[in-house]
């Protein structure tokens, strides 16, 4: 399978069970001390993900703890658009009675504006102060965070949300659906007679047809 490929189909990417840090290339043991001086944000899509993280932060000296948890009353859903690289992205939705999967990474200041300028610079997240019920692997407990929410609305289903089938989570009412899946979902609403691939290949390919697909995604097409 093409590189392109694997990246559209293979979101959210493999994320550890566990906290972790990420050196440079190597995911390491979690080091709690690491983390001063830096700011939380929530990481709930990709951004879990070591191959991610590698994307975004690819320099030798790089140092990112990310700690895993669980936050309360929400689930991790598909939004409407699509990325830069082909997928159907991850977006956060309230849930009372769903407890997901989500981890914090801890970042220092450039690590910050260079997550910014991956999220917030096409418009499809906003930064803002997140009020959540959070459990951090090791103990800790936040009841507020920093975080990217969506702004492009959700994927629905038949009236309804999609879950990311691909992010563990305990009492999910909501459909659940893997990446390939969603992005079939997509491609029957949006180009019924092209094949899988090559809607994908399109949709990285061709920024004005990407606009075009996500508006249509919003309007509910």
């Amino acid at each position: 399978m093409d590189d392109w490929l694997s990246r559209a189909l293979g979101y959210p990417y493999e994320a550890p069970g566990h906290s972790f840090t990420l050196r440079g290339d190597a995911v390491a043991a979690f080091a709690p001390n690491a983390t001063a001086g830096r700011t939380a944000v929530l990481a709930y899509g990709s951004n879990r993900a070591p191959a991610q993280l590698r994307r975004k932060f690819a320099a030798p000296d790089t140092v990112l703890p990310v700690q895993q948890g669980w936050l309360a009353d929400h689930d991790v859903v598909y939004s409407a658009h699509l990325t830069v690289y082909g997928s159907v992205p991850a977006a956060l939705r309230r849930q009372p009675g769903c407890r997901v999967a989500v981890a914090i990474t801890w970042l220092d200041d450039g690590q910050l504006a260079a997550m910014h300028a991956t999220e917030v610079s096409a418009e499809n997240y906003s930064y803002e102060r997140l009020d959540v019920v959070l459990a951090l692997d090791g103990g800790g407990y936040a009841e507020a965070v920093f975080g990217y929410a969506g702004t492009r609305g959700h994927l629905e289903q038949h009236g309804d949300a999609i879950a990311l089938a691909e992010i563990a989570a305990e009492g999910r009412t909501l459909p659940a659906l893997a990446q390939r899946d969603a992005l079939t979902l997509v491609r029957d609403r949006l180009a019924p007679d092209v094949a899988l691939d090559a809607f994908i290949e399109a949709t990285i390919k061709d920024h004005d047809l990407r606009r075009r697909r996500i508006a249509a995604l919003q309007r509910g097409d």
